[in-house]
């Protein structure tokens, strides 16, 4: 939560803070833990890095139309607590799911409108019982510096790692260190330049 409103004891109102306010959509705390912590958090976070690179090239083959690019509702997770510890955070990380804004000068008056993550990058804004989709990048607009939706609460949730991910490369970079990094392969069929 954000301190957005002070006492002005000359106006008696509390009045709001506009200062502008950068917030992250993914919240990193590995650098705030203990050594013992950061050594627990390092394979998740390894397996994380992995799955990344994976998306990422699933996404380049995707633009040049080899396989899709997919972003399901469906996809199981792993858990993200450590087993001794249920409902920690075994990564470190941790993603904005909500945020709350006020939109006014003061806290006695104004609107308070909450913006929901719903899967990637769209989001669902909450203004009373008027619903809409936006992106992303409508909120991140919502630090402040003016009259606009300010944000007051932000909602961050431990990111996820979906069941077996990272898991595969990972597997990939051990069989090809374990054969020196060369990889085998198939010897070429002979055309018919070779038997002449």
């Amino acid at each position: 939560q954000m301190v957005r409103f002070f006492f002005k004891e000359k106006d008696n109102v509390n009045a709001k803070i506009l200062k502008d306010v950068k917030f992250p959509l993914m919240l990193d705390v590995f650098d705030m833990c203990t050594r013992e912590l950061q050594e627990k958090l390092t394979p998740t976070r390894e397996r994380m890095r992995l799955h990344e690179e994976a998306e990422i090239e699933k996404k380049k083959d995707a633009a040049i139309g080899i396989g899709q690019a997919k972003e399901g509702d469906d996809v199981e997770h792993e858990p993200y607590w450590f087993d001794d510890d249920l409902g920690s955070n075994n990564s470190g990380f941790y993603e904005l799911r909500a945020v709350l804004t006020h939109q006014g000068r003061s806290s006695n008056s104004g609107h308070y409108v909450g913006w929901a993550k719903r899967q990637g990058t769209h989001w669902f804004k909450f203004d009373d019982d008027n619903v809409s989709s936006i992106h992303e990048e409508d909120v991140l607009k919502l630090s402040g510096g003016g009259d606009w939706h300010t944000a007051y609460v932000m909602l961050y949730g431990p990111r996820r790692l979906a069941k077996g991910a990272g898991i595969e490369k990972k597997e990939a970079a051990a069989a090809a260190e374990a054969t020196g990094g060369t990889e085998a392969a198939a010897a070429p069929a002979e055309t018919p330049m070779d038997t002449q």
